[in-house]
């Protein structure tokens, strides 16, 4: 398998819904959607496992994400199956949503999985159709 972070910075690099930071590093590319709003993969080797996450800095967009998810009552991982379904991902998730440094949306893939890359860019998809509207404010 290539490496899966160089194949996201060619797959995302003409995408006109993000503006691209990849890491020097090359274990982590972030999509930029808004000034305190992104996307990102982060390749985790020791874990083995690919994190596709939709991460904010802003306060009121993470306290909007958790008020639609309340007022949904389901579980944050039912709350992201339509937009997972609209990226064409049948799987089912768990999200972990969780603090560091921002508060983050995220879900592990196994990276030693066939198509992983395939099933990391729909994962991100997906989350990009459950959190863009929060993202992008009034």
């Amino acid at each position: 398998m290539a490496d899966i972070i160089t194949g996201m910075i060619k797959r995302y690099s003409a995408d006109d819904r993000f503006t691209m930071e990849p890491d020097p590093a090359g274990k982590i590319i972030r999509l930029r959607f808004t000034d305190e709003s992104w996307f990102e993969m982060e390749k985790k080797e020791a874990e083995k496992n690919i994190r596709v996450s939709f991460a904010t800095s802003d306060r009121t967009v993470n306290e909007d994400i958790e008020h639609a998810i309340l007022d949904s009552k389901d579980p944050i991982d039912d709350f992201i199956y339509d937009g997972m379904e609209e990226a064409g991902e049948e799987e089912e998730h768990k999200v972990e949503h969780y603090h560091d440094g921002v508060f983050r949306y995220a879900v592990d893939l196994p990276l030693d999985r066939a198509g992983v890359d395939e099933q990391a860019a729909r994962v991100l998809d997906g989350l990009f159709y459950t959190f863009e509207e929060y993202a992008e404010g009034d």
